[in-house]
């Protein structure tokens, strides 16, 4: 035989040698609808989705793929997921406001007094505002006072002066809205004070 010849069916026989070995070097371990252990070369397509096992040739376990999940399970599973991240969420946000309220607060005194200082800012305002209502309402009355002599002395009132009380109303009804929202705003800054009062202490104490 020619020495190429030769040569030629050489690497024929080795390529075909790798390419079986290559084919038959795992195994598949599966159940069929009996749910009798089958060992094959492959998995047919009904299968899968019950899972099943890859093997080497000398039987060692290679890779486990599990079965498909249900609708219900999988349902399950994201449920499962979304919790766990919430809390996860949870806890990273839980950690952010304690960072910061460690940069803000050295001591629980601190925030006692930050929560005075700012409470005392509102109420101050409130009380200026309160005060502006009393003058309003005082112009008000004198206003009213002389649309009635005008009208015991037989006489006609004006628009201007109906509008100058008009809107001295519409100026109280103002203001006493920015009072009312003060108000809400005070007790809004001394819950969230109280919560910050608590949060310190509890990481102080530790």
């Amino acid at each position: 035989m020619k020495p190429w010849l030769r040569y030629l069916l050489l690497t024929f026989w080795l390529g075909v040698t790798v390419y079986f070995n290559t084919v038959a070097a795992e195994l598949y371990r599966y159940k069929n609808e009996d749910s009798v252990t089958v060992l094959d070369g492959y998995v047919p397509a009904r299968y899968v989705k019950s899972g099943y096992a890859i093997l080497s040739l000398d039987g060692r376990v290679l890779e486990v793929v599990p079965r498909a999940l249900s609708d219900r399970e999988i349902r399950e599973r994201d449920r499962s997921l979304a919790a766990a991240e919430s809390i996860a969420s949870a806890k990273r946000k839980r950690e952010i406001v304690d960072q910061n309220l460690m940069r803000l607060y050295g001591a629980p005194s601190d925030v006692i007094r930050a929560r005075d200082a700012k409470i005392s800012s509102i109420v101050s305002l409130i009380e200026t505002q309160e005060g502006a209502i009393k003058r309003l309402q005082f112009q008000k009355r004198q206003q009213e006072s002389v649309l009635a002599d005008i009208e015991r002395a037989g006489g006609v009132i004006g628009k201007d002066r109906l509008a100058r009380i008009s809107s001295l109303e519409n100026r109280i009804a103002q203001v006493e809205s920015e009072i009312a929202k003060k108000e809400d705003e005070k007790g809004t800054l001394s819950i969230a004070y109280a919560e910050d009062l608590k949060r310190v202490k509890e990481m102080y104490q530790r």
